[in-house]
């Protein structure tokens, strides 16, 4: 069960946005409750372009880095760029080498393979790709903040460094790199900027156009920085939210074979893509393929000029695609089939393991079971006599500041505070599981663990009709930060017999007497238990316009209800 919690939201603030203009009050709600609490600030959130981005060149180490990068440029010297193998590490890479490419620049790049390299910035894969193509200058993105020993390595073997990044750093930094350009480490100039990697690659190519006068290259920058924004998760306000806002509108019209061969391959219609399209279609298709192996086959599609090509690329990425998802439901089954053997009752901390479970989707499958279970969640691969997993957490537990005290079971750990990844000696397994239950048994209340459902203000049916559903929009895009609304309507009737569909989803109309809506729960089979006909009931949900049959309707998409 869900504890339910209204946002409080300040009157004052709320009427200080309603006051002379035509602002309803809710959406003034909507926009207090996110911070957006005076009227610059929400026609900055509003109306912000382009033209509102900050100056790039305030970021600390921008200026080196575009010296040395035009430097390279002029001298033919080979550049080579150094990537994540996600979302965001990908679209950074595609957005830099497209670029470079334009200005001239004798550029290749490469990324780790999860399974043989691992995360960040390996030397071993360097030397090799130097055998095949010597460069002079390495930049990395969405990673090497924290490759000191590495960087210096280079520094010896005469390789530039340009380091691009946006995860925390350690105290000691890869100094000898020739420019940092990470807006957390202090002093960056852009710490009020949660820019993901692609992000602060994109600053990077902004300032490059900028002395270039490359400025038609933006274009395609900002189409690809918008997927790998929301797909990284970081909050979708300040810049986040133009470069997505301005990236979508870009796509609506864009002319990218690579990109038109993702939408076609996603069912995505291009003029009414929206964030959730990327979170929900497009990155799980990118992720696939790191979480396999080789991710290269996202960057040439996106790159690509031939049409056919990025059919091919696209259609790989789809089956690759459905090979994950028979990896994870597979793992989920095996997950699940422990969870039964746990005493629910005595587990804060659920740590399931097995041999050669598949390291690509461990990570998928334990954000899945924290969800249904609402608790932190660690999945190990056991390899040998070492483990490799994933630790999902819930609100209000930072599993980084937990895995502190355990640092003597675990041979690495390192993460953020909702996931971390570890490894750890097989032997160690069991004390590392009753540790870190004991431990959020006693230092976290009994009622941080049940699960909480946000509302954020309550309507009447009413309320909902054209003129609303054209204000709730002007809040797109949404994401971290930014989350779709979700509201809540009392004591409403239950008109239709609740309906189940493929046993997993829960369909059925409700109504105030004068207005009546069609409800759907995905994934919300077990709220069939809790109503019938002609019950009445309190509902939790988002609002929909949906297309079908050539009939455009309101559609509510439940996330909880009530029974009165």
């Amino acid at each position: 069960m869900y504890k339910w919690s209204l946002k409080e939201v300040d009157a004052e603030k709320v009427s200080e946005l309603t006051a002379g203009n035509e602002m309803p009050n809710f959406l003034a709600k909507l926009l207090v409750i996110r911070g957006i609490d005076t009227p610059a600030k929400a026609e900055q959130f509003f109306n912000g372009t382009m033209a509102d981005l900050h100056d790039p060149f305030m970021m600390q180490g921008m200026e080196a880095a575009v010296t040395r990068i035009l430097e390279a440029v002029e001298r033919h010297e080979k550049i080579i760029i150094y990537g994540d193998y996600d979302v965001d590490g990908i679209s950074a890479i595609v957005i830099l080498k497209q670029f470079l490419t334009e200005a001239g620049g004798d550029v290749s790049y490469t990324l780790p393979n999860r399974f043989k390299d691992g995360y960040g910035v390996k030397i071993d894969k360097l030397v090799e790709e130097r055998k095949q193509f010597p460069f002079r200058l390495l930049i990395t993105v969405d990673c090497g903040i924290k490759a000191v020993e590495e960087v210096n390595t280079l520094a010896k073997m005469g390789i530039d460094v340009i380091i691009t990044d946006h995860h925390e750093p350690d105290r000691e930094l890869p100094e000898k790199a020739v420019a940092i350009l990470n807006p957390k480490v202090p002093g960056s100039g852009f710490e009020h900027e949660p820019l993901a990697g692609v992000g602060v690659v994109f600053k990077l190519v902004q300032a490059l156009s900028q002395r270039t006068s490359l400025f038609e290259t933006l274009d395609f920058a900002l189409k690809i920085v918008s997927i790998g924004t929301v797909a990284d998760l970081v909050p979708l306000l300040s810049e986040n939210r133009i470069l997505v806002k301005e990236g979508l509108k870009a796509i609506h019209k864009t002319t990218t074979r690579g990109l038109e061969a993702m939408l076609e391959s996603c069912n995505i219609d291009r003029e009414g893509m929206a964030s959730v399209d990327i979170s929900y279609k497009i990155a799980p298709r990118i992720n696939a393929l790191g979480r396999l192996g080789d991710a290269t086959n996202a960057i040439e599609m996106f790159t690509t000029n031939t049409e056919a090509d990025a059919r091919e690329y696209a259609k790989y990425m789809n089956r690759k695609n459905a090979e994950r998802q028979r990896l994870e439901k597979t793992l989920e089954t095996m997950v699940m089939n422990q969870i039964e053997q746990e005493d629910m009752e005595k587990t804060r901390f659920l740590l399931l393991s097995g041999t050669d479970w598949h390291k690509g989707v461990i990570g998928i499958v334990a954000s899945k079971v924290q969800k249904k279970h609402y608790r932190p969640v660690g999945i190990v691969s056991i390899e040998d006599d070492m483990a490799f997993g994933s630790i999902r957490s819930i609100e209000g537990i930072n599993i980084i500041d937990v895995l502190e005290n355990f640092e003597t079971l675990l041979s690495s750990y390192g993460g953020h505070q909702q996931a971390a990844g570890i490894t750890v000696k097989r032997e160690n397994l069991q004390a590392l599981k009753d540790g870190v239950n004991e431990y959020l048994f006693d230092h976290y209340p009994e009622e941080l663990f049940t699960p909480r459902i946000d509302i954020d203000c309550e309507v009447e049916f009413s309320l909902i009709d054209d003129a609303f559903y054209e204000q709730l929009k002007k809040i797109e895009p949404f994401g971290i930060g930014n989350p779709q609304p979700v509201f809540m309507v009392q004591d409403v009737i239950i008109e239709t017999e609740p309906e189940l569909i493929n046993n997993r989803h829960i369909k059925f109309e409700a109504s105030d007497g004068l207005h009546r809506f069609e409800v759907i729960g995905y994934n919300k089979a077990h709220l069939d238990e809790r109503v019938q006909k002609f019950d009445s009931a309190d509902l939790v949900f988002s609002v929909e316009k949906v297309k079908w049959n050539r009939r455009m309707y309101f559609q509510l998409n439940l996330v909880d209800l009530r029974r009165r």
